[in-house]
């Protein structure tokens, strides 16, 4: 995986997740290590509107098992996530 990749995904998700899931006053906060749960940036409606977005934009199926708390604490983790799938599916 290079680096490249992983800093181009990064920016993808940072961009939806500031731009559709939080609102314009809490955006400037927004970094890869925000912790997204822990300040309720992701409820269940969002996690959804998230794992869509991965899935339809970024093609890339998560599993069920692979919907952790971990996985989703912050975007550096979900980029991760996505790129180990990514992986795993070629």
């Amino acid at each position: 995986m290079s680096s490249d990749e992983r800093a181009v995904l990064l920016e993808k998700l940072t961009t939806y997740v500031r731009d559709e899931l939080l609102g314009e006053e809490n955006s400037a906060d927004l970094t890869s290590t925000t912790p997204l749960l822990e300040w309720g940036v992701l409820d269940s409606m969002k996690m959804a509107r998230l794992l869509a977005y991965i899935r339809e934009e970024l093609g890339v199926r998560v599993p069920s098992k692979k919907m952790i708390g971990d996985h989703f604490k912050n975007l550096k983790n979900i980029t991760e996530l996505v790129l180990a799938l990514r992986k795993s599916t070629v």
